[in-house]
């Protein structure tokens, strides 16, 4: 049975006198409105405009009759096949029942919630009840333990390269005396054989230290959550909460001061002129990892958890995430750079709700090859194409599909977190070198990413996000004074005109956008650049009231 089929449609018209007679395939069922149909063909047939109504009327009929011939003959033949026995009642019965318990509320069945969902939902009242402070100690705890073994990793490894270090250089002294050259080769390779043999000792005894940490703290959690939902509080619960909780005594003044102080200043705006949005702007200065990394903090010489620590906790489960952009290179690991840097970050504390970030490459690694592969096809198709809609810039970036799972400029990948201090999310953004030159446009791939990160944060629940303003995560020499202040005007024309646009995914909702500069950056610059954002945003001003009554 055909789904669809072409009919001749003829239609007769008088133009100056003398009858003129169209005649046209139409697709039946039409998949697209009948209007839009007629339009097409006033517009291709060179059609008097007198006719529109008469077309559209006689047009409308026609593939009303047609459609609905269509669709009886398709069910007296399908009826056909079930009484001459051509069709199986049983997979037909199967094929509607999976339909309605998939489509259909009233006949879904009852999806039981995953472990990872009950956990979510007991850790989030958790984490707002009395037993916060003891969370949060409680994974403190934990993140030394952790931190303690990969200091002795460290120090073990160091040592390691150091012995071995003595060696080569005593063997290279000693060539063609006491060592010959395979002799010195065979050394080498003894040496690299015993890096990664002590190397996967030490990763497997955090792996199992991490593995350990987290089904007793995931144990924990559920068990003391249980208690509280009893009638009565039980003192098993009321003896977890203080084995683990800490008498801190009062902090001394040098203990309240900050750590180091970083240049940064904060704006309230407003976007859009008849309905109006209110957001919070913030310029900082400082380094990127400093957003996800744990400082010391001491209390009467005692190391607490850190305080913005408390606040990332408690939002973990709710709609008010912290999101990071990250700029990285187009290789999915964490071996170089920023990347390298970020992975020890994560490294120092177990992470309680999600994967590690070796198992999320995984994952990533996986969904890649199937948008490259996507991505592969749909290049095809458009391959015949004549009229393209794609910048020179995107297009361009297509011609590296050829090397499998790799990324591409302007790509980005996702990776979630619970062990940071100011972050939920990351998002990894892939640049290459065209993003240092100073004639790049918003049509530039890695502009259009961004764009489509803040559409990502408006729809899912990410109301603070971190941006570097300068695209890049650390100063350069081509990074002049009039480079900046180009790049600058940029992104905040390109933030502000995005926000705007993503205003009708997220309401009224007041957002948090943080513009972060590189460190190295000078007191003047940094100046100018809270100057310019000022001239491109409009700022909230505040309300002054005067009073009549003079002051004495």
């Amino acid at each position: 049975m055909p789904l669809s089929v072409e009919k001749e449609f003829e239609f007769t018209f008088i133009c100056k006198g003398v009858t003129s007679r169209l005649s046209v395939p139409v697709p039946i069922p039409l998949p697209q409105a009948v209007e839009d149909f007629a339009g097409r063909l006033i517009g291709c047939h060179n059609l008097p405009c007198y006719v529109e109504d008469d077309l559209k009327k006689k047009l409308d009929d026609f593939v009303t009759n047609e459609t609905r011939n269509l669709y009886d003959e398709n069910a007296e033949e399908a009826l056909n096949k079930i009484r001459d026995g051509t069709t199986d009642i049983d997979s037909l019965v199967e094929k509607w029942t999976k339909a309605y318990t998939q489509e259909v509320k009233q006949y879904a069945k009852v999806e039981e919630a995953s472990e990872e969902t009950l956990f979510s939902e007991v850790y989030h009242n958790l984490i707002h009840s009395p037993a916060l402070d003891t969370l949060l100690n409680l994974e403190h705890t934990y993140a030394l333990t952790i931190e303690d073994l990969i200091d002795q990793r460290d120090k073990d490894l160091h040592h390691l390269e150091e012995r071995q270090r003595e060696e080569m250089e005593e063997a290279v002294r000693n060539v063609g005396k006491t060592y010959r050259d395979d002799e010195i080769n065979l050394l080498a390779q003894r040496h690299f054989e015993n890096s990664q043999l002590i190397g996967g000792k030490w990763s497997s005894e955090l792996t199992n230290l991490k593995d350990t940490q987290k089904r007793e703290f995931r144990e924990w959690v559920v068990k003391v959550h249980e208690d509280t939902q009893s009638p009565t509080k039980s003192t098993s619960y009321l003896g977890r909460v203080r084995a683990l909780s800490n008498a801190l005594p009062e902090a001394e003044e040098e203990e309240r001061s900050s750590q180091a102080p970083i240049m940064e200043e904060s704006f309230t705006i407003h976007l859009g002129a008849q309905m109006k949005t209110t957001h919070n702007l913030r310029l900082l200065c400082t380094d990127a990892l400093d957003l996800c990394r744990h400082k010391t903090h001491t209390v009467g010489g005692m190391v607490i958890p850190q305080p913005q620590r408390l606040q990332t906790a408690m939002s973990l489960y709710s709609n008010d995430l912290c999101a990071l952009i990250l700029m990285v290179d187009n290789r999915l690991n964490s071996y170089t750079g920023l990347k390298r840097a970020f992975a020890k970050v994560c490294e120092q504390s177990t992470d309680f709700h999600f994967p590690d970030l070796d198992q999320q490459f995984l994952i990533i690694e996986h969904e890649l090859t199937l948008a490259n592969d996507y991505r592969a096809q749909k290049k095809q198709s458009e391959d015949g194409d004549k009229v393209s809609i794609k910048s020179s810039s995107s297009s361009a970036s297509l011609d590296a599909l050829d090397k499998g799972s790799k990324l591409q400029t302007g790509d980005f990948y996702l990776t979630k977190h619970s062990n940071l201090s100011e972050v939920h999310a990351v998002f990894h953004l892939v640049t290459d070198d065209s993003i240092r030159s100073s004639d790049i446009t918003s049509r530039h791939p890695v502009i259009l990413s961004i764009r489509n990160i803040i559409k990502l944060c408006f729809r899912y629940d990410i109301n603070t996000l971190t941006i570097p303003l300068l695209l890049s995560n650390e100063m350069t020499e081509e990074m002049t004074i009039q480079w900046c202040q180009k790049r600058v005007e940029l992104m905040f024309k390109c933030v502000k005109g995005f926000m705007m646009e993503m205003a009708t995914y997220g309401g009224h909702k007041s957002r948090n956008i943080q513009f972060l500069v590189p460190l190295g950056i000078s007191e003047e610059m940094f100046s100018g650049i809270s100057s310019m954002l000022t001239t491109i945003f409009r700022l909230s001003n505040p309300v002054v009231v005067k009073s009549a009554t003079p002051h004495r």
